[in-house]
């Protein structure tokens, strides 16, 4: 499970007295099997929770299955599954219980690790705060067996 946090200074702050800290919020994503090599038209399924913060400092969570390149040239992005959850949305239930997900997947393009490019599949989850912060977690995954350029 990736459960990602914000950057922090490595300088500690000496704690004052009657102060409490401030808590961080944190999001969670985990796939609910094992396995991170999916063939095209199987089913991807995760999960994913929000901690420590209180749904009315919640904007949206935005929820996407993309692959991406690297490499030379320009960089390519394509979103297989885009979902954008709203306050009200996030609300209906505890905030800190798991929500889930399921999709299935398309047929291309597969993952490609050559050395001019690169394709990549991940889950990206970003949280927009009503602050402006954005506290963001990807999970990467590969669809299909891996293409290694030789």
């Amino acid at each position: 499970m990736a459960i990602v946090l914000p950057k922090f200074s490595s300088r500690r702050v000496p704690a004052r007295r009657g102060v409490t800290a401030r808590t961080e919020p944190a999001i969670g994503l985990r796939f609910t099997s094992l396995q991170h090599v999916l063939e095209p038209g199987e089913v991807l399924e995760l999960e994913y929770r929000i901690q420590r913060v209180s749904v009315h400092l919640i904007d949206r969570l935005e929820l996407s299955v993309l692959w991406y390149t690297e490499g030379k040239g320009s960089e390519d992005i394509g979103v297989h599954r885009f979902e954008s959850v709203s306050r009200e949305q996030l609300s209906r239930g505890a905030l800190e219980e798991p929500r889930h997900v399921r999709t299935t997947l398309p047929c291309s393009p597969l993952s490609y690790e050559g050395r001019l490019l690169k394709i990549r599949w991940c889950v990206r989850l970003r949280l927009y705060l009503t602050d402006g912060r954005e506290i963001s977690a990807k999970q990467p995954f590969y669809l299909g067996h891996l293409t290694v350029e030789v």
